[in-house]
This record gives structure tokens, C-alpha cells and sequence, in this order.
């Protein structure tokens, strides 16, 4: 059965307890003679009669001691009268029973707050009703007393439900109004107005109601029952920000059934999305991985062919010209050889498939190594070296391997792309945390680049093309360089060219 059908059938039964009870404890009352309402019209004289605590409307009118036929009459009738109120009374019972218990309340509809705010108006509209009977003193209004009787009722039994479904959740406070109205507002801030404006509410409505003592107890409890899931609301806030620490830091995600259970369920979705885009990258990283090693492997068979048989021809007797072609040949073919391992290292390195080496040595030492492995093709380009260096010896734990390589790649793009004749400034500063290793050449072309752009693989600042490169010395670098924890940027300023490595301190050096 449907959640609407279900409330739908319990509050017919409701009201049908309410009827049968409003007539049926006035028919019992009407027939043990403690209340004998006649339906007349009441003069203002004999009104006066009775007390003046009760409506005229409502006042009984009292039988003589004296027993006659008539009396005999009358108490056969309500004898009658007496006993078909009982038994709509029972009628009452059943339908209350059936509707409280049999089709229990599964889903809040008002909650404990809103039902103890909907008594005290209740309360307070009875009131009402009675005061305008007893101010117009006549009997024309007795139907608008048995209705507010009757709302009454089915009032206090749809609050025995609401209240018998609560203590069935356990005494949950998301079944309170309040907090429901709080959950679906879009952002934390109305939630709290809403609060706010319940509590508020509760306070002038204990004001109007402060005669009533049913009104009053009321809204107290409503007041009460607000401030709770304020407090509430405060708990899960605190459980929205557990899962978001628990999202920055790749942890499962919980969705509760708070007021921010949406927010969490969009925060698991992103992350859901995230982990996805993560295993896609990977996959594909391997993907690209495995095909530039078959493809590598592939192509490393025929140049190593290719350089081998061009080597042996080189010692047979040629021509000028077909000397010639054959070291061209030769140099295309070592261009090729060298352009493959570059980029099946760096795609190795790039993917984590090869893990760093850290260990501890000497940077200034690394350095001047690197450098004087270059001293030929320096001299031949007409390049000299300027160094500035922090400190004589500094000492860093880093992969030296995957340095000296950077370092490589660092002067063999200076030495292509300077201009004959200039300096190549090598220098190391040291700042809190880190050593700085600047590379500094100026250009023997116009630099029209960004610095973003020459970072990308097979990117060269050499348009034209004059220059031997393959585009990815700069790409290596910085890969190879954040490999190893550091960091790595180039800069460009007028025709001066600069590569900045930052590798950090080791614990000693801090």
C-alpha cells in the first residue's frame, strides 16, 4: 500500500473516532443526567439563573426530584440515548486503534514540533469559538461547538499517531517539521534562518497563548523540539565536513541522511567521476607506454642495422660523393636512433614506470661534470661557461642519473640555440628550503614564444628549423626534474634565455 493511501485511510478513521466520540460522550453524558442540553432559546432572565462561569448555551437546565410519568418517560429515553453512546464511544476507540496502530505512521507528515505547534493553535482557536458563543448568548451557534469538539478530537488522535510513528523511528529528529524544511532549503544559511524563524514563531505564539495552559505547554515543547534539531544540524554539519576532508584526501565517502545528505551525495558522485578519469588516465598512460616500447623495439632492429652496415661502408672504397651520402645517412639514422630512446625514456619516466634513485651527492660536483663532458662542442660553438655557485660543496639526495641527464639536456640546448660568442651563466642560489640552478644563455634567433609553449614535446624555439634538436630536451628536464620531488620553469626575457631547476634541501640543510 502506498504511503498516501496508507495516511489517507488512517485520517478518515480519525475523523470517524472524532464524530463518534463528540456524540457519543454527549449522549452518554445526556443519559447519566449529569447534563441535560435542551435545544431552546434561553431568555436573558433566565439565563441569570446559572452560574456565570457557564455559557448560557451550555447550561443545564435541572429536572424536579419528583418522580411522574413523564420523568419515567425521559429516562427510558435516555436509557437509550445512553447506551448507543457507549457504543459509538467504542466505535470511536476501534477506528482510533486501527488508524494509530494498525496503519502506524511510516513517513513524518507534521513531526513532534509541528504537531505540538498545531495544539496550541487548536487550543487557542477553541477558545476562540467559546468566547464568541458565550459573548452571543444563544443556541444558534451549538453546531460551531460540536465542530470544534470534533476538531479537537481528530487533533489530539492525529497527534497519538504522529507521535506513535515518532517513537516507532526511534525518536529521530529528522521527523521534526523544522528540520525538514531546514534539509531542503539549497543553501546552510536559510537552514538556519529556518531555525531561527521556527523559534521565533514558537515565542510569540507562548505570548498570544499564555492563557491557555495547553497552548502554552505546546509551544514550549515546539520550541524545545526546535532547538534539538539545531543541534542536530550542527551534527551533521560536522559529519558534511569529515567527508569532505575525507574527499581531499582520496578517502571513502559516507552519505548520511542529514541535511546535507544531497551535498554528500554530490561529493561521492565527483568523486566517483574522479577515481574514473584517474583509472581512464592510467589506462591509457599504459597504453602509451606499451606501444612506444613496441614501437621503440621496432624501430631499434633496423637503425641498429642501419648504423651498423653504414659504419662497415664507410671502410669500403667510395667515391667522394657517395662517401658523403653515406655519413649523411649515418647521421639520420643515429638522429632517428637518438630520438627514440629520448622518447621511450620519457615516456617511461613521465607514466612512473621507473622510480626515482635517490641518494646523496654532491651537486657543485655533478655540475662541473656535466659541464666538462661538453668542453669540445663549447669551444667549438666559440661558448664560454660563467659560474656562480653558492657554496663549494652542496649536498642534496636526489636521483644523480636522472640530474646529470637534465643538466645534459640543459647545456646541449644552450650550446644549439646560443649565439657564437657569448657567455653561458651557470649559477646556484640557495633560499629556505631549496637550491636554485640557473641556466642562462642569450639566443642567436628571435625568441617570439612563450615560455608555456617551448615546455611542450617536440616543441622547438628554432622555427625555422636550422638547428639539430628533436624538440624534447626541455620536455625531458622537466620531467626528469619533478621525478625527483624538484621543480622546473623556463623564462624568457629579451633575447636572454634562462632554465631554472629548484631541488629540495635534504633534512641537514634545513
Amino acid at each position: 500500500m502506498s504511503l498516501k493511501r496508507r495516511n489517507g485511510i488512517a485520517c478518515c478513521l480519525l475523523l470517524l473516532a472524532a464524530i463518534c466520540w463528540t456524540f457519543g460522550y454527549r449522549m452518554v453524558q445526556s443519559g447519566s443526567g449529569e447534563s441535560g442540553i435542551v435545544a431552546a432559546s434561553y431568555s436573558p432572565t433566565e439565563a441569570t439563573t446559572y452560574p456565570t462561569s457557564i455559557p448560557a448555551t451550555l447550561a443545564t437546565e435541572y429536572i424536579p426530584n419528583e418522580t411522574t410519568p413523564a420523568d419515567e418517560t425521559v429516562e427510558e429515553t435516555n436509557g437509550g440515548n445512553k447506551f448507543f453512546g457507549f457504543l459509538l464511544c467504542f466505535v470511536s476507540a476501534a477506528s482510533a486503534g486501527i488508524a494509530v496502530i494498525g496503519f502506524w505512521q511510516t513517513a513524518p507528515i507534521l513531526g513532534p514540533d509541528g504537531v505540538s505547534m498545531l495544539a496550541a493553535i487548536e487550543c487557542t482557536a477553541y477558545d476562540t469559538l467559546q468566547n464568541v458563543e458565550y459573548i452571543l448568548w444563544t443556541s444558534t451557534f451549538l453546531t460551531l461547538t460540536t465542530y470544534a469538539n470534533i476538531l479537537t478530537g481528530f487533533t489530539v488522535l492525529f497527534a497519538l499517531r504522529e507521535l506513535w510513528g515518532w517513537i516507532r523511528a526511534k525518536f529521530s529528529l529528522s521527523w521534526c517539521l523544522a528540520y525538514r524544511i531546514a534539509k531542503r532549503s539549497p543553501k546552510p544559511q536559510l537552514s538556519l534562518l529556518v531555525f531561527v524563524g521556527w523559534i521565533g514563531i514558537g515565542y510569540h505564539l507562548i505570548w498570544f497563548g499564555r492563557r491557555n495552559e495547553i497552548s502554552f505547554w505546546s509551544l514550549i515543547a515546539a520550541t524545545v523540539f526546535c532547538f534539538l534539531c539545531l543541534w542536530n544540524y550542527g551534527a551533521d554539519l560536522e559529519h558534511f565536513k569529515q567527508q569532505l576532508n575525507s574527499f581531499q584526501r582520496g578517502l571513502p565517502i559516507t552519505v548520511g541522511d542529514g541535511a546535507f545528505a544531497q551535498t554528500e551525495a554530490q561529493l561521492l558522485d565527483v568523486q566517483t567521476q574522479h577515481e574514473e578519469a584517474v583509472r581512464t588516465a592510467v589506462t591509457s598512460e599504459r597504453f602509451k607506454v606499451e606501444l612506444i616500447s613496441n614501437v621503440s623495439h621496432d624501430l631499434r632492429t633496423p637503425l641498429t642495422a642501419i648504423l651498423g652496415y653504414s659504419e662497415l661502408l664507410q671502410k669500403e672504397a667510395l667515391s667522394p660523393e657517395g662517401l658523403e651520402q653515406l655519413s649523411r645517412l649515418h647521421q639520420k639514422a643515429g638522429y632517428m636512433n637518438d630520438l627514440v630512446e629520448s622518447l621511450f625514456e620519457l615516456t617511461k619516466v613521465s607514466s612512473g614506470v621507473i622510480e626515482a634513485k635517490k641518494e646523496e651527492i654532491d651537486l657543485i660536483r655533478l655540475l662541473e661534470q656535466t659541464t666538462g663532458l661538453f668542453d669540445d662542442q663549447l669551444t667549438q660553438a666559440g661558448l664560454s661557461v660563467r659560474r656562480s655557485y653558492a657554496s663549494d660543496s652542496i649536498p642534496v639526495v636526489t636521483d644523480g642519473a636522472r640530474m646529470h641527464q637534465v643538466f645534459a639536456n640543459l647545456l646541449g640546448n644552450a650550446i644549439k640555440y646560443a649565439l657564437t660568442g657569448t657567455r653561458i651563466y651557470l649559477e646556484v642560489k640557495e633560499t629556505e628550503r631549496s637550491y636554485l640552478i640557473r641556466m642562462m644563455n642569450t639566443a642567436s634567433y628571435e625568441m617570439d614564444f612563450k615560455p608555456d609553449e617551448i615546455m611542450q614535446r617536440f616543441a622547438r624555439g628554432d622555427k625555422a628549423r636550422s638547428t639539430k634538436g628533436s624538440g624534447l630536451g626541455l620536455a625531458i628536464a622537466q620531467t626528469y626534474t619533478e621525478s625527483v620531488g624538484g621543480k622546473f620553469h623556463v623564462a624568457v626575457d629579451g633575447d636572454q634565455f634562462s632554465a631554472i631547476v629548484e631541488l629540495p634541501k635534504t633534512e641537514r640543510n634545513l
